[in-house]
This record gives C-alpha cells, structure tokens and sequence, in this order.
C-alpha cells in the first residue's frame, strides 16, 4: 500500500515535467528525493519486520502465559478439591473424637459404678469375714465342747463297763 502511494507521488511529480523538458537540476532533484523516498521506504521495511518479531513474540509470550494460566487453574481446582475433601475429613475426625469422648465418659463412669459397686461388695466380704469368723470361732468351742461331752462319754461307758 505504502509502495504504491510512494510510486503515485514520484509519478505525479515526474509526469508534469516531462512534457515541458526536464532540467538537468530538476532530474537530479528528483532522483534524489526518489532516493530518500527509497531509503525511507527501506528503513519502514525494517521496522515493519522488527515490529512482525516484536509481535510473533509477544504472540509467543501470551500463549505461555495462556498455559501457565490454565495450568494454574487445574491446580487450583485440584487444590480446592483437595481443601474439601481434607475439611469433610476433619468433619469426620471431629465426629468419631466426639463420639469417642461420649464412649469415654460412659466408661468413666461405668468404671465409677463398678468401683463403688467392688467398694461396697468388699465391705460386705469384710463383715462377712467377720461373722464367718465369728462362727468359726463358735463351731471351735462346740468341736471342744463336743469332745468334752465325748470324753465324758467314754468315762462314763468306761465306768459303766467296769
């Protein structure tokens, strides 16, 4: 586009000197802003490339962007179900750890129970022991009395015999 506006100006410049004689001078005029238009075309060339790499680049540069992003996304995602799945856990350790609190202190005081229950059986074999003592003591003195009577028995068998 450039190439054929740069063309039509030096046309439209060159045409109306044609037909009434071209000087010398203004030939070279023109052959010398031909030149600069030429290197200014050049040097727009260039830039216009520089500018192509400058924007594959760029180009490049977003579509790495692009992808560390959707990268970052998945991981994020992942991250988030992870999070959930961590938190519905601690939701079920939190349960079972109540639970088991519960199950504790009805042991605790199970334990209570049976303890005052063993206390108070204890004592109840304390004062039995006591009374089976006692009758044990009781049946000692009849076992004496009972072997006096048998000796008094046998003295008076032995007597009625003689």
């Amino acid at each position: 586009m450039k190439k054929i506006l740069i063309m039509t100006c030096v046309m439209a410049l060159i045409l109306p000197l044609l037909p009434a004689g071209c000087y010398r001078a203004e030939r070279e005029s023109l052959r010398a802003a031909l030149a600069e238009t030429e290197r200014e075309r050049n040097a727009l060339k260039a830039q216009a490339e520089s500018a192509a790499q400058a924007r594959d680049q760029l180009r490049a540069q977003v579509e790495e962007l692009t992808r560390s992003r959707d990268q970052l996304q998945e991981k994020f995602t992942e991250l988030a179900g992870s999070r959930d799945a961590l938190k519905k856990r601690v939701d079920e350790l939190t349960l079972s750890r109540d639970a088991l609190q519960e199950q504790a202190e009805k042991l605790s005081k199970s334990r209570d129970v049976a303890a005052a229950e063993a206390q108070a059986a204890q004592l109840r074999i304390d004062e039995l022991a006591k009374k089976l003592q006692g009758e044990t003591e009781k049946v000692r003195e009849l076992q004496g009395q009972l072997k006096q009577v048998q000796q008094a028995i046998a003295e008076l068998q032995n007597k009625l015999k003689l």
